[in-house]
């Protein structure tokens, strides 16, 4: 896609090669992928979450041989051993379970549908015991966020509007926006409007 691009700029084939090669030495990838940055994201955490049970697993086994050492010396009865291994397994679940949510809270924070410029300044406005995961789906987490956006909109990245034009009224014409008229209050209407009168949604 590169190619085709600087050859259109009018580059020649020599000069669109030492192009690649220098992007190639910078570490400079050029991709068609949509979504590139969240999907990183998403693989980041996913990492992240593996990491987190592989170190809950090792802990918890490391527990456990503790535990039954004790009851090979004779300082645990069997009765207080069982009960032991099955607290430790219980707190790995819940710690895994936590993670789990933290994960995808994070991946969804970050997607394209909340924008979150940072994920724990966020979190830290949220009420997470409002908040539980289904599946996929966090129930909860919605209502949070567009109360967020409302009162705190500069926690989130804003999605810039791109004018292409004009219609044959002479009205702007917005062909993205996240302009959503319908969520707004009166008074917000009124204050875009009156700030972008050529604009058509």
């Amino acid at each position: 896609m590169i190619k085709e691009v600087l050859k259109k700029l009018g580059y020649t084939d020599e000069d669109v090669a030492k192009i690649e090669k220098e992007l190639s030495n910078e570490k400079i990838f050029i991709t068609k992928e949509e979504n590139l940055e969240e999907r990183y994201s998403k693989l980041k955490a996913q990492k992240e979450e593996l990491q987190k049970q592989l170190n809950t697993l090792t802990e918890t086994n490391a527990n456990i041989q503790n535990e039954y050492d004790n009851y090979k010396k004779g300082s645990i009865t069997q009765d207080e051993y069982e009960a032991k291994v099955k607290e430790i397994q219980d707190e790995a679940d819940k710690r895994v379970k936590q993670n789990n949510f933290d994960s995808k809270l994070a991946v969804k924070l970050m997607s394209k549908e909340i924008n979150a410029k940072d994920v724990i300044d966020i979190k830290a406005n949220l009420d997470l015991s409002k908040i539980s995961l289904d599946g996929e789906n966090f129930i909860g987490l919605d209502e949070q966020i567009n109360n967020l956006k409302e009162k705190k909109d500069y926690l989130f990245n804003k999605v810039e509007t791109v004018i292409t034009g004009n219609t044959e009224s002479n009205r702007q014409k917005v062909e993205e926006s996240n302009i959503e008229l319908d969520k707004m209050t009166y008074s917000q209407m009124c204050d875009y409007l009156d700030k972008n009168p050529n604009v058509e949604i």
